[in-house]
């Protein structure tokens, strides 16, 4: 920003210097601006901005650094203006894709971090514990959807080799309880 700052003031001071010829009195800081908004409009101005706006060295040296970034988007989000171009930006499906995408790992990351946070922890269990969740976990589980999944995850679950094995086990377990059990009440 102090470089286009910079490049603009060395136009003005150049184009006051040429234009001015053997005047020694200064324009005022109002003849100054006009200037230098009068020259920002002309088509070399726009094509001057658009090629500094180009050169990596001007943009790595245009970056906001985090403070200012931090104070701009505070300001944004705090006026009724800020809040209502957010709604719209918000409403826009590609630009909340994008957002959203951008978003994501840090989202991840931090959901990570308070599952394992013994308050949130808490929180979530009292949500889950109240009357009005555990009607809407029974009324889920009463659903035609939810209980051709069950099913579906029964089957699946008992057609797995392990399963089968522990069925099995407990199966011959219990017969030789009641064997046992027949034999000494003979």
């Amino acid at each position: 920003m102090a470089k286009i700052l910079s490049f603009l003031m060395c136009a003005v001071l150049l184009f006051n210097l040429a234009g001015c010829g053997g005047q020694q009195s200064q324009p005022s800081y109002e003849e100054n601006k006009k200037m230098v908004l009068d020259l920002l409009k002309t088509d070399d101005g726009k094509k001057a901005m658009r090629d500094l706006l180009k050169d990596n060295e001007f943009r790595q040296a245009i970056v906001l650094d985090e403070p200012t970034i931090h104070k701009t988007i505070v300001q944004t989000l705090t006026t009724e203006q800020g809040q209502k171009l957010w709604r719209q930006l918000m409403n826009d499906p590609d630009f909340s894709e994008q957002l959203a995408k951008t978003m994501e790992s840090d989202n991840e990351k931090l959901l990570k971090r308070m599952m394992k946070d013994p308050g949130y922890q808490g929180m979530m269990m009292d949500i889950l514990k109240t009357p009005e969740m555990q009607q809407q976990y029974l009324d889920l589980m009463k659903t035609k959807p939810f209980r051709q999944q069950l099913d579906k995850s029964i089957g699946e679950l008992m057609a797995t080799p392990l399963f089968k094995k522990q069925l099995t086990d407990a199966i011959v377990e219990t017969l030789k309880k009641e064997q046992e059990k027949s034999e000494d009440n003979s």
